[in-house]
């Protein structure tokens, strides 16, 4: 459908316009580049060349996050797309490349000295914390005697009074009363003390206050404890300068986010270019490439290889050649385009499934979310960036997809009457006193009447399969298999043509007309299984493989069909909260109260309900395309079209503009 046709090229030039050639190609974007694998032809080495940039590119990134982690806002947008610049300006900027890279280095730089100074900050804090134990000594801590006696100072683990510590010392010592000691400070965790004796009872004391477990100050100093405090504060407070400075070169740096933002994309197109060339084959005098290119691009290609005196040829690529894949939609199937590529690429075989889903994607997603109020939050808040921003890509994609989805929701909300719930109603009844307010459902309210959903769910998933069936039908005779076409389709829809009625009178009344014409309708679609899955000419193995085969499609077409209940689950869900919520905020008796209360009810509880069933109406919309409607037709497994390009981050060519 809409898998865009692809040309296979080689192309040949001469080996001096090599770089040339390359950077012209890449810039032009068309391509997608296989490697040459002609022996004849030897390689080019580039791993030293894209290692470097590489490395500037990791540099730039690590600097980005420098900035991030000191909270200095980068002015970006999650809706903002890359910056537009003629090629002149691309040129004339690749020229500071050098400078803009510097700015990063310098930033990380910073940032390491930062860290290292943190380092010796808390080495600092941590000497600090033990010197203030010892702020009330008025000796060295290198004080270790005098002529006739010794001195230990040191500390205990656990905290001890001057009574604790002398009854504890007076049944170690003995009668011997040749010491005295000072506690200069105590707490739970610590208690540091001052011994003094003669020198007699040196080892004895020391003896005595290493078993209760005495230790040393870890930092011994000559001088005072006040010099020593007073020197590591003075130290603090030249690291709290530095840091400052630091972090003011960090600021300024930053001014500079725009420009290295261009480095970062300027070695990420040289280090695909780089790449490209280890594609390509050499000669003594000319390099080679060949690749695929949309035949649309074709001129375009063929002049850029004019212009370099080169040569090309084109063919059409081979059943036996693994042509990459490009699709192409129009704005309304566009956005689906994400949906079949985060499933698979189409395969060789396979056709672009994204117009023909589109519709029902869009159909399915607004049932299960079902509010009107909702979808007109929805449609309106992605209008309004699709207007007034630069989003594009993925991002682009996924606005426009929400969009179309916000319609649908408004079109399912209003035939069921809920906008915000059961909003008008709870108005009308609590705020304008009307007690028999306007029923606003244009078509029925699911709640009071969810059999009627269900089943009209049942009828939507019908025709979902059928999609699925219809294109496998249509996929098999562009293949060729014009009979497999018809037999692997026809009669499965016959068939479940046949048995939906009279499963339906199960649960409501179905005319007696309809389901006499049911019967002969199932009738033919079994017989027409049962004779045609097999297609052996062996009557057994055709009727027991129809037989089998009947069993598959009936429990597999009956569990797909119930699958699509979901579509009253997620619908009931979204109204009933939805009402919940505005039950809530009308519980006040007061007006004013309850007047502030809704308000806030409203805001808080509709917006939660609003990112919950979003989210709800999106996976199971997933779902029902990759495992109901995909399995009936869909192979997948093709290779993505990559082409050679600028795949810059934050800026872009103004003539990409025409692409988007």
């Amino acid at each position: 459908m809409s898998k865009l046709k692809m040309l296979k090229f080689e192309a040949a030039t001469l080996q001096n316009r090599s770089k040339r050639f390359v950077g012209q190609m890449q810039r032009l974007g068309v391509v997608h580049l296989e490697k040459i694998t002609d022996k004849r032809l030897f390689e080019a080495s580039a791993s030293e060349s894209v290692s470097g940039y590489e490395k500037a590119m990791g540099v730039i990134d690590e600097a980005f996050s420098i900035l991030l982690s000191h909270n200095i806002k980068q002015k970006s947008s999650l809706f903002a797309g890359r910056k537009a610049l003629s090629e002149e300006e691309f040129d004339k900027s690749s020229l500071n490349v050098d400078e803009y890279l510097s700015y990063a280095y310098e930033i990380c730089k910073a940032d390491k000295l930062i860290a290292e100074l943190h380092g010796e900050e808390v080495r600092i804090l941590t000497q600090l914390d033990t010197m203030r134990v010892w702020e009330k000594l008025d000796i060295p801590l290198s004080t270790a005697e005098t002529k006739h006696t010794s001195v230990f100072i040191g500390s205990f683990s656990g905290e001890y009074t001057n009574e604790k510590l002398s009854e504890v010392l007076a049944l170690q010592m003995g009668e011997n009363k040749e010491y005295s000691f000072e506690i200069v400070y105590s707490s739970k965790l610590l208690t540091a003390v001052v011994f003094f004796c003669h020198k007699s009872i040196k080892n004895q004391l020391w003896t005595v206050i290493r078993t209760l477990g005495f230790i040393p100050p870890p930092e011994i100093t000559d001088g005072s404890v006040k010099q020593r405090i007073s020197l590591l504060e003075n130290k603090l407070s030249e690291i709290g300068k530095e840091k400052t400075a630091l972090k003011e070169k960090i600021f300024t740096l930053s001014k500079q986010v725009e420009n290295m933002r261009f480095a970062y994309d300027y070695f990420s197109v040289k280090c695909d270019e780089y790449k490209a060339l280890t594609l390509a084959g050499f000669s003594s005098n000319t390099i080679y490439c060949t690749g695929y290119l949309p035949e649309k691009s074709k001129n375009a290609f063929e002049k850029l290889i004019e212009k370099n005196d080169g040569a090309v040829v084109f063919e059409t690529p081979s059943e036996d050649d693994d042509v990459p894949v490009l699709l192409s939609n129009g704005s309304f199937s566009e956005p689906i385009e994400s949906i079949v590529e985060m499933y698979s690429t189409p395969g060789k075989f396979d056709i672009d499934p994204s117009k023909a889903m589109a519709f029902f994607y869009y159909l399915l997603f607004g049932m299960m979310l079902s509010d009107a109020g909702y979808g007109l939050i929805m449609t309106l808040g992605t209008a309004i960036i699709l207007k007034k921003t630069t989003v594009e890509g993925s991002m682009r994609k996924m606005m426009k997809m929400f969009f179309y989805c916000g319609i649908s929701t408004v079109f399912w909300g209003s035939l069921f009457g809920s906008w915000f719930g059961d909003i008008v109603s709870v108005v009308c009844i609590n705020f304008l006193g009307i007690n028999n307010p306007p029923n606003v459902a244009l078509w029925f309210e699911p709640i009071k009447d969810p059999i009627k959903l269900l089943l009209f769910s049942f009828v939507i998933g019908i025709a979902h399969l059928f999609l699925g069936l219809i294109l496998l039908g249509y996929t098999k005779w562009k293949n060729g298999d014009k009979v497999s076409a018809i037999f692997d389709t026809v009669p499965i829809m016959l068939t479940v043509l046949g048995a939906a009625p009279l499963a339906g009178g199960i649960l409501t009344n179905i005319p007696a007309a309809v389901t006499n014409v049911a019967k002969y309708v199932l009738i033919a679609g079994v017989v027409l299984i049962v004779f045609t899955t097999s297609r052996s000419k062996n009557i057994i193995t055709l009727v027991g493989g129809g037989l089998y085969g009947l069993y598959n499609i009936a429990s597999g077409y009956l569990s797909d069909i119930l699958s699509y209940s979901r579509l009253l689950a997620l619908g009931l869900a979204t109204g009933s909260i939805a009402s919940v919520v505005n039950m809530l905020g009308v519980m006040p008796q007061n007006m004013v109260v309850k007047t502030i209360v809704f308000i806030v009810v409203f805001i808080v509880g509709h917006a939660l309900n609003m990112a919950i069933n979003v989210l709800g109406a999106y996976v199971h919309t997933n779902r029902l395309q990759f495992v109901e409607l995909f399995s009936k037709f869909y192979e997948g497994g093709g290779k993505p079209f990559s082409p050679f390009a600028y795949n810059t981050k934050y800026f872009k060519l103004k003539e990409e503009n025409k692409n988007d």
